[in-house]
Order: C-alpha cells, then structure tokens, then sequence
C-alpha cells in the first residue's frame, strides 16, 4: 500500500516540482505520484520501489494484447497477434510489404481511447500499412499510476519479442517500423526498441514520455535515443507529467514544452500531456510547410521565449524540420526545436 505523506493540490504549500533525475533516486525519501482526480500524492520511495516490483513480477502476456488493422480487414476489432503462436501471425491479414506502425497508449487508457483509435483510423485512411495497437489495459485501466509504470518493462519485452517474431514468421521487415507511444507508452515502445534481437526499429515518435519515477540518468528504464535509428519526443507538459529535458534523437517543444494553449489551470497537467497526441493525429493530415519548427541552441532558450513567440527567424539560417507527419524526420532533425501552435484544433495555422 501508498505512504501518503500529503495530497497537493491547488493553494498547497507544497510546491509541485520537477523530479527529472531525482524520482527513485536513493537520497530522496518522498517521491510525488499523480492520480485520477487532477492531484498529486507524495509516497515514501521505498513504498514505490517494492510495489513497482509487485506488479512487474504479477502482469502476464495473457494481459497484453497485440491488435492487427488493415485496411483488407472484415471486423473492426482487429485481429489478435499472440507471442509464441506462429500461426496467429501467418494467418493473419499482416503483408511484409507494407510498412507497419505500432501504437502504444499510456496510463488509463485503452485500445478504445481517442488516442488509439484516432491514430489507426488517420492512418488507415491515408496509407494501406499494417497496424498494431498495443492493448495493456488490463494493467493501465486502475488508479494506481505507480502499477502501471510497473508493468511497461513487462509489455516493452513482450512487444519486442512480437517484433522479433513477425520477422521469422511473417517477413517483417525491421526498417519499416515505426511505435508511436503516448506517455508511459513511449517508454513500452523504447524498452521494445532495446530488446529486438535482430535489426532496428526505423522509428519511435514519443508522444510527452511520461516523467513521475523515471529518472534521466536511468535510460535502461526509458525511452533513449539509442531505441532506434530515429527517435522523436514532442514535449507539451514537460516537468510535470512528461519528460523536460532532451531524451531523442530530435526533441519538439510545442509552446515550450511545459503547457499548453487553452488548458487554462491544470494542476497536474492532464489536459496538456494529452495534446502531444492530438497535436501528432493532426500532423498525419497537414502538409509539410504547416508543420515547420525551428533549431535552437537549447533548452534555456526555448524557456525564455515570449508566449507566443514563433520562434522562426529567418528560414536561410535556422534549420527547420517538420514535427510529427509521415514518412518521419528521420535522417534531418536532430537536437532541439521550437514550434507555436494554435490553442484549439486544427493547431496548424
């Protein structure tokens, strides 16, 4: 069970703060969780750390569910892809030749979440591909965050096992993968990244990685640039719910990363983790000028930007690569890049 030492909400003398490389750090006793009614919960760390092990040890694959959508599919409930079943694989609707992009949700959401589905769908619509959404919401779907961080490792391997066996079964071929996660799904889609055995996934896009009790100086729990040949991390809550500091290949920070326009006060940051998927759905549909951004230097920079400020000074000296859309960066970007969007949909202007 949670020590709870204090719940921070709105008007707490407690200050919600940044724990990048602190959250499971030895030194530090209380770490703070988030819950399902937009507050903060600080836990003693060794509670944390023995009921991370709990989970990882009790989630099995039979908890995890790996769903095939293509566009010559019959039902719209997708066709199932069990590890260690090479006929679960063959006889599917899965072609080596199309390209194949995997989705993966975060906490307390599910194959039937807007961001599950509103990706498959954008995709299907636009490019005939193999698409693979990765349903954990048997560990996902509960209040307890510090459960759910519990079993990424679990579904990171299992994913990454899939990946290795389509490639002897089905003829995957490696380089046309792309995992898109969201939250707690981008580090599942980097621990599946580090475990494939044969070749590289071509493409992780990292949709606001989640921050609470992961730890910048811990990449073997994370997603990292290493996780394949092109990892992209859009930042919209960082500090708070997702990841501030650089952690890919090439990092996107809409409006500075930190929060987003029409928000409005969001203690735990809900509503702007989320819109580094709405933001990446949208990008599948604009042309490449509307989705411009900007190099810059650092961090600090991107920080001490105006609000509102699109940062895009002359196109002959600042590189300017396109965030999100499809086929991926991959190959141009790479470092720190600034971008405005709007505050409600569509966000390209």
């Amino acid at each position: 069970m949670f020590e709870f030492c204090v719940r921070c909400t709105v008007g707490s003398s407690i200050p919600v703060w940044s724990t990048l490389d602190q959250d499971l750090d030895d030194s530090v006793e209380w770490v703070r969780i988030p819950t399902m009614v937009d507050e903060w919960i600080w836990t003693h760390r060794r509670s944390v750390s023995a009921m991370m092990k709990q989970h990882r040890s009790s989630l099995s694959s039979a908890n995890v569910q790996f769903l095939l959508f293509t566009r010559s599919d019959t039902t719209d409930e997708g066709h199932r892809l069990e590890v260690g079943n090479a006929e679960s694989l063959t006889a599917s609707s899965f072609r080596s030749d199309r390209p194949t992009r995997i989705i993966v949700h975060g906490w307390l959401n599910s194959k039937g979440s807007p961001i599950a589905e509103s990706i498959r769908d954008t995709y299907l619509l636009l490019w005939d591909y193999n698409v693979i959404v990765v349903d954990w919401s048997a560990c996902a779907m509960h209040w307890n965050y510090v459960r759910a961080v519990g079993c990424v490792p679990v579904v990171g391997q299992e994913l990454g096992q899939l990946l290795d066996e389509l490639q002897q079964h089905a003829g995957l071929v490696m380089e046309t993968v792309y995992i898109v996660g969201h939250s707690l799904g981008a580090h599942i889609a980097g621990i599946a990244g580090k475990t494939v055995q044969k070749g590289q996934l071509h493409t992780i896009i990292a949709l606001d990685p989640a921050l609470p009790l992961f730890s910048i100086r811990q990449q073997e729990n994370r997603i990292g640039p290493q996780d394949a040949m092109y990892v992209e991390v859009i930042h919209t809550n960082g500090g708070l719910l997702g990841f501030l500091h650089p952690i890919g290949t090439a990092d996107f920070y809409p409006n500075g990363g930190t929060h987003q326009p029409g928000c409005g006060l969001n203690v735990v940051g809900l509503c702007s983790h989320s819109r580094a998927w709405e933001l990446f759905v949208e990008s599948l549909l604009e042309p490449e000028e509307k989705l411009l951004a900007s190099r810059v230097d650092s961090l600090e920079a991107i920080q001490g930007l105006p609000v509102g400020d699109p940062a895009e000074p002359d196109a002959y000296t600042v590189q300017r690569v396109k965030m999100g859309g499809e086929p991926s960066s991959a190959g141009q970007a790479q470092g720190l890049y600034s971008i405005t969007t709007r505050d409600k949909s569509p966000f390209f202007s």
